[in-house]
């Protein structure tokens, strides 16, 4: 007898600027993968997330994956998530995946009407190519060869697909070599978008054989420090020379509704918080990332605010972030976001085709 599988809907209180989702479903509170680095494990771990009982009215994009795979390997579970993909694509909202399945080839014609109209992002985990350390790490997930086989598929189609290399954890998949290969052939398979992060120790993972090969590292705060930073700084070189963006791009509300403004001007602000980040400008980064929130969460519309000259009364905007505000609006661009990039781009010496936020691969309806 088939066993109903009802959604888990959740809420975030603040905008997920990785994924650019507020909304979450899952189907399960118990990833079937078991990867033995997942933050998921524990659930009393997540923080601001709460549990309700719809989806909003404005067609946000929602996210498909937060506290498990929507992609099982029970047959059951996937064919209710065809049901919800039908659902979301016929109420007109847009879908981010984050998944390490290739069953989600079984949904390929759904998928290809959410890419034509532009509501639709697809993110592979992806930690090595080596397939005996991603067995370690990624429990029972298929190989990363054949998840980035199932990544060409769905750029060949037409859909936009990218690739999360995170965690990258400390003398265990962030050697240079490995980074190299890894990060080659994401870009042969033809990905949008690489994104990465560090690694937050979790139980699971420390009662693992692979804690032994980075536990000295992680009892000593300024040599992790100093560890990540050359590892970032060599994940952005290989990223810049590859042309491949630094941030995932969100997908837009159409240009007539209210809220394209505010849209396009938060994930501005974000991507400026982002660069003094990798710049390591602590201030910067949280007076930009504060503004980015707060401009997220404005309801009036922002062209109204500015041409009222009222910009400086919203919390966290400062004469320099309101001007910023300002040329984005009526410019559509940010000559700050690009100056930091490209000073970004001097550093690591490299000379990428663009530095636009929105990667060429997806095209905005």
């Amino acid at each position: 007898m088939q066993r109903e599988v009802y959604p888990l809907i959740t809420r975030l209180k603040n905008l997920d600027f990785w994924s650019w989702c507020r909304y979450f479903i899952d189907l399960s509170r118990d990833c079937p993968y078991g990867c033995c680095y997942c933050n998921t494990q524990k659930k009393s771990g997540f923080k601001g997330l709460h549990l309700i009982h719809g989806l909003p009215e404005e067609k946000e994009t929602i996210g498909l994956g937060l506290i498990s795979d929507v992609y099982s390997p029970n047959v059951h579970q996937n064919h209710s998530l065809q049901s919800i993909l039908d659902f979301l694509f016929n109420e007109g909202y847009s879908i981010h995946i984050m998944t390490k399945s290739v069953t989600i080839l079984n949904d390929l014609d759904i998928l290809k009407k959410f890419a034509e109209r532009g509501r639709v992002q697809i993110t592979f985990t992806v930690l090595t190519l080596d397939e005996i350390l991603s067995n370690q790490l990624e429990g029972l997930s298929p190989g990363p060869y054949e998840r980035l086989l199932i990544l060409e598929r769905l750029r060949s189609k037409g859909i936009p697909a990218g690739v999360t290399i995170s965690p990258l954890i400390p003398h265990i998949n962030d050697d240079e070599g490995s980074l190299t290969k890894l990060i080659k052939e994401c870009k042969n398979r033809d990905a949008c978008w690489i994104l990465f992060s560090g690694f937050s120790v979790v139980s699971s993972f420390m009662k693992g054989p692979l804690w032994k090969k980075t536990e000295e590292l992680h009892s000593d705060t300024y040599r992790l420090a100093e560890h990540y930073k050359k590892v970032k700084k060599f994940v952005l070189k290989l990223l810049i020379h590859e042309g491949l963006p630094i941030r995932i791009p969100r997908i837009t509300l159409d240009v007539f509704k209210r809220r394209h403004y505010t849209q396009v001007v938060s994930e501005y602000l974000f991507n400026i918080s982002y660069l003094y980040e990798l710049y390591e400008n602590e201030l910067k980064m949280l007076q930009y990332r504060r503004a980015a929130y707060e401009i997220e969460n404005i309801t009036v519309a922002l062209k109204t605010i500015a041409s009222s000259k009222k910009l400086g009364y919203i919390k966290g905007i400062n004469p320099e972030i309101e001007k910023v505000i300002e040329e984005i609006l009526y410019t559509g661009r940010s000559t700050l976001y690009s100056a930091l990039y490209d000073n970004l781009v001097d550093e690591t010496g490299e000379h990428p085709a663009s530095r636009h936020i929105i990667d060429s691969c997806y095209v905005v309806h």
